[in-house]
C-alpha cells in the first residue's frame, strides 16, 4: 500500500476516506488543546498521534475496505510508547481508548491487562504496523508528566500519576470521539449557544440587586451571607465551606462565589454536584430560570432533554463531555467518573479541570467512600485549577482529611454560630419510645405535618394506618417504591396544599431530608445520624414564618423493629455515644449548633476508620482505593524499556460503587413511555428509551425482584431492567409492592 493508502474511517456511501495520518493529526491536536488546561498539552499530543498506528496494518485495512475478521489495533500504539520513559501512562490510555482503561496486569496474563497485551506484540500476535514509521512518529516528552511531581513522596507521586493517566486518557477518548464523529457526519457538531461566565456573572448580579433593601430580618440575612460569598470569593483557589442553616439561601449564595471566584481566576465552569435528584431537578430550574437553558446543563438519569425543546438536542451533547458553563448533576456522576474505566463516562474528566466545584449536601459524601473522594477533589485543587466550596447546614468534619493533602479548609460564612442562632427555625423535643399506632394518632391530630423513618416498610404501615384513621384526603406517602415522576407529582400536590392551608399529612423516607423545598408547622422524625435530624428539621418552619418555640421537632424511638441498612444502625450508634439525651422524652431546645454537628462527625470518622471493621481495611476506604493507587507494583512492560507502574484502573473502577451493585430496575408501564417500552419490547435499546422509561423505575434488591419474578409479575426487557405486568401490583399511593403474590390486571 502506499503512504496515502492507509486508512482511519471510510464513510458509510464510501465517497469520503480519512488517513490514518489524518486522524491522528486531528485528534493530537485536539487532545493537546484539552490538556493545555493542566498543563499537559504535549502529553496529549503524543497519545493522540499514537493511539491509532495500528490501524498501519493489512489487517485492519481489510477489516475496514473488505468487511473482514476483527483486529486488534489499539495494543500497537501502547507498545511503541512503552519503549520510553514514562511512556507507560500513555500506553494505558492508547490501548483503553475503545474498551477503557486496563489493569495493569503481569506478562502473564490473558490479554485483558496492558501488560497482556503487551505481551501479545512481543510473542508476534499483533498484525504488522511498521508502515506507521513512514507517516508519523510517536515520541514522548521528556522528563516527568507534571510541575512539582519529583518533591513528592513516592506514594503521593504515584496517586498523582495514576491520575494524570486517566486525566489523559479523558482528553484522548473524548478527541477521538469528536473527530470520529465530525468525520461520519462530514460537519462539526451543533456546538455553541454558550454565555460566558462573565456575562453569567452579571445576570446573577441583576437578579441579587433585586433582594436590596432586604424586608425582613431573614432577608436581611441572606443578603449579608451573599455579600460575604463575594468577598471570600476573591480568596485564591482552595477548598472552602460554606456553612448555612436551611432556609438561609445557600443555592444562589453558593452560585454567587462560584461565578465570582470563576471569573476572578480565569476558570472555565460551575459544576454543580447534589446527592438527589429531587435537589438537582429543582435547583436546575433555578438555575435555568437565571441563565437560560443553553447555559445549563441537567445530567443524571432520569433527565429527559426533549423536555428543553430546541436547546434539548445541544444538552444532551454536551452531556457526553459537560460542555457547558454551568452543569448541575449527581454526586454519583463525579465521584464514579473520577474513578471510572470506561470512555463514555472518563470523556468529560478534563473538562472539570479549571473547574468551581459546588457539593450542595456535602455531609452526604458516601463514609465508605470518604477517603478516596477526598483524595480526588483535592488533586483537582492541587494539579488542575479547581477550587471545592462544600456547603450544607451539617458540614462534615472533613478539614483533617484535606489537610492530609497540604489543603485547609476556609470558611465563607464568617461567624458560623451567630448565624445560624440568628437563622434558628425549630425547637426539638423528645417523644422517646413509641409505637406505630400512638404515632399514628398523634399525626392525625395535626393540620399539617411531616414523619421521616429510617425504614420503607414502617413509611408504609405508618401511611396505611393514618389513611384509614383519618381518610386519604391530604394524607401522602413518599419512598423510594414510588418511581421519580409519581414522587414529583407527589411533591406538588404536597406543595399545593401547605401553600394554601389545606390538610396534609406526609409520611416519609429520608429522599425529602436534605434540600427538598417543603415548609410544614410540625416534624416528626425517628433518630437517626445527627445530619439526618437537623437536615428533617429543616423541613420545618422553612421560611421563618413561625416562632421558633411554635415550630416543633419531634424525635422518637420506634417501638416496632423494622430492617434497617447498617450505615444507619452505624449512625444511630454513634448518637448514642455523642448525644445521648435525643433519645430521652424532654424538650432540647437546638441540637443542630456547628459544634455539636462536627462531633458528631468526628465520632462517625473515627468509628467508621477503626471501630466497624475487623479487616484491618478502613472504614473511610471500605475497598482499599487510595492504597491501590498510590503502591502499585512496578512492571516491567518490555524488556530493556523503562519500568511502569501497574495501577488496577479496571478493578477500582469495578470496586468504587456509591450506589452497591444488586439493585435493579422494574419499570411502571403508562402512557407516557407506551413508545419507547414498545422498542424496549422490540430489542431496540436506545440511550433515549432507556433514560425515558427510568424516569417511571423504581429501583428493587436482589431479593425482591427474585420473589416479583417467581410470581409471574416482571419480566426482562434489557440487562437490569424490568417490566412491571401486574397492575394491581402498583399503588398510586405507596408504590410498587414488593412482597406482592400476584393479581389479575395486567398492564400489557
Amino acid at each position: 500500500m502506499g503512504d496515502m493508502d492507509y486508512l482511519a474511517h471510510v464513510s458509510e456511501d464510501g465517497l469520503r476516506r480519512e488517513p490514518v495520518s489524518v486522524h491522528l493529526s486531528q485528534v493530537a491536536d485536539m487532545a493537546a488543546s484539552f490538556a493545555d488546561v493542566f498543563g499537559g498539552s504535549a502529553w496529549g499530543y503524543a497519545v493522540g498521534m499514537a493511539h491509532d498506528i495500528g490501524k498501519y496494518s493489512k489487517a485492519f485495512q481489510h477489516r475496514l475496505l473488505d468487511g473482514g475478521p476483527k483486529c486488534d489495533h489499539s495494543t500497537a500504539g501502547a507498545v511503541e510508547l512503552a519503549k520510553q520513559p514514562f511512556g507507560w501512562m500513555l500506553s494505558y490510555c492508547a490501548a483503553g481508548h475503545h474498551g477503557g482503561l486496563p489493569n495493569g496486569g503481569t506478562l502473564l496474563d490473558d490479554g485483558a491487562s496492558l501488560a497482556g497485551r503487551i505481551a501479545k506484540a512481543g510473542r508476534g500476535e499483533l498484525p504488522d504496523y511498521t508502515e506507521y514509521k513512514n507517516d508519523v512518529s510517536v515520541s514522548v516528552p521528556v522528563g516527568l508528566p507534571m510541575f512539582g511531581i519529583d518533591k513528592m513522596a513516592q506514594s503521593d507521586m504515584a496517586y498523582a500519576l495514576a491520575f494524570r493517566t486517566r486525566m489523559l486518557f479523558s482528553c484522548l477518548v473524548d478527541a477521538d470521539y469528536l473527530c470520529t464523529e465530525r468525520f461520519i457526519d462530514n460537519k462539526d457538531r451543533e456546538l455553541g449557544g454558550h454565555d460566558d461566565l462573565v456575562r453569567l456573572q452579571g445576570m446573577l448580579e441583576k437578579k441579587i440587586a433585586s433582594f436590596y433593601p432586604p424586608a425582613t430580618d431573614l432577608n436581611a440575612a441572606r443578603c449579608h451571607l451573599l455579600e460575604q460569598c463575594a468577598e471570600a470569593a476573591e480568596g485564591e483557589p482552595g477548598v472552602y465551606s460554606l456553612t448555612v442553616p436551611t432556609g438561609g439561601g445557600k443555592t444562589l449564595s453558593s452560585m454567587r462565589f462560584a461565578l465570582r471566584h470563576a471569573c476572578a481566576h480565569g476558570m472555565r465552569r460551575v459544576i454543580y454536584a447534589a446527592p438527589y435528584t429531587s435537589i438537582i431537578e429543582q435547583n436546575a430550574d433555578v438555575y435555568r430560570g437565571l441563565f437560560g437553558s443553553d447555559n445549563v446543563l441537567e445530567h443524571h438519569a432520569d433527565f429527559d432533554f426533549d423536555t428543553l425543546g430546541e436547546s434539548g438536542g445541544r444538552m444532551r451533547l454536551a452531556a457526553e463531555n459537560w460542555d457547558a458553563p454551568v452543569v448541575v448533576t449527581t454526586n454519583v456522576q463525579v465521584f464514579e467518573s473520577l474513578h471510572s474505566d470506561k470512555t463514555s463516562r472518563c470523556r468529560k474528566l478534563h473538562n472539570i479541570a479549571g473547574s468551581v466545584i459546588i457539593l450542595d449536601e456535602a455531609q452526604m459524601i458516601p463514609t465508605d467512600y470518604l477517603r478516596p473522594c477526598v483524595r480526588a477533589l483535592a488533586e483537582l485543587v492541587n494539579r488542575y485549577g479547581c477550587t471545592v466550596l462544600l456547603c450544607t447546614a451539617t458540614q462534615p468534619a472533613i478539614n483533617p482529611f484535606f489537610a492530609e493533602t497540604g489543603l485547609s479548609v476556609k470558611e465563607v460564612a464568617g461567624d458560623v454560630d451567630c448565624l445560624f442562632d440568628t437563622l434558628r427555625r425549630v425547637t426539638y423535643i423528645g417523644l422517646g419510645s413509641i409505637d406505630d399506632s400512638g404515632l399514628v394518632r398523634r399525626l392525625a391530630s395535626h393540620n399539617q405535618a411531616l414523619c421521616i423513618v429510617n425504614s420503607r416498610a414502617q413509611a408504609k404501615n405508618l401511611f396505611n394506618s393514618l389513611a384509614e384513621l383519618a381518610g386519604e384526603d391530604g394524607c401522602y406517602h413518599l419512598s423510594t417504591l414510588m418511581h421519580p415522576a409519581h414522587r414529583r407529582s407527589t411533591l406538588k400536590e404536597i406543595r399545593t396544599r401547605l401553600a394554601s392551608g389545606a390538610p396534609c399529612c406526609v409520611v416519609s423516607t429520608s429522599l425529602v431530608e436534605a434540600g427538598v423545598d417543603l415548609d410544614f408547622p410540625v416534624v416528626y422524625r425517628a433518630v437517626a445520624g445527627l445530619d439526618s435530624i437537623v437536615q428533617a428539621a429543616g423541613r420545618c418552619n422553612r421560611e421563618g414564618k413561625m416562632n421558633y418555640a411554635d415550630a416543633r421537632v419531634f424525635l422518637f424511638s420506634p417501638e416496632t423493629s423494622y430492617a434497617l441498612p447498617i450505615e444507619t444502625k452505624h449512625r444511630i450508634g454513634v448518637i448514642g455515644t455523642t448525644d445521648p439525651r435525643l433519645f430521652e422524652v424532654e424538650e432540647f431546645g437546638d441540637v443542630g449548633t456547628p459544634d455539636s454537628v462536627e462531633r458528631y462527625f468526628k465520632a462517625l470518622y473515627s468509628y467508621k476508620e477503626y471501630g466497624s471493621s475487623s479487616s484491618g481495611v478502613s472504614g473511610l476506604d471500605k475497598q482499599g482505593i487510595v492504597m491501590a493507587l498510590s503502591e502499585p507494583r512496578v512492571l516491567t512492560l518490555i524488556e530493556g524499556a523503562p519500568k511502569a507502574l501497574s495501577y488496577p484502573f479496571r478493578d477500582v473502577a469495578s470496586s468504587f460503587k456509591i450506589i452497591a451493585d444488586g439493585s435493579y430496575s422494574v419499570v411502571i408501564p403508562c402512557g407516557e413511555i407506551e413508545g419507547d417500552l414498545e422498542l424496549l419490547m422490540s430489542g431496540t435499546i436506545s440511550r433515549d428509551a432507556i433514560r425515558h422509561v427510568s424516569c417511571y423505575a423504581v429501583s428493587v434488591y436482589e431479593q425482591d425482584l427474585k420473589a416479583l419474578y417467581a410470581s409471574g409479575l416482571v419480566d426482562r426487557v434489557a440487562d437490569d431492567l424490568f417490566l412491571l405486568l401486574d397492575a394491581n401490583t402498583y399503588s398510586e399511593t405507596t408504590g410498587l409492592d414488593v412482597r406482592a403474590e400476584g393479581g389479575k390486571g395486567v398492564f400489557l
